[in-house]
């Protein structure tokens, strides 16, 4: 796999925690990190397997 999608990834987990921190705390949350954290977590996960899924289905195509 292309390095470069694993790093979309991990940017698009730190933004997803970034605005889940924000809007954890904004709700007054009683953990917010905590929350935040999941969240970006199953957002990086998500991203991983569809980044991955794609990179897949090209080099599928090129054969």
């Amino acid at each position: 796999m292309n390095g470069k999608y694993m790093k979309y990834s991990i940017v698009i987990g730190i933004i997803a925690f970034v605005l889940g921190a924000v809007l954890f705390l904004a709700i007054d949350s009683s953990s917010p990190y905590l929350a935040s954290l999941v969240v970006a977590f199953l957002i990086f996960e998500i991203s991983f397997y569809y980044l991955f899924g794609k990179e897949r289905q090209k080099n599928k195509l090129l054969k």
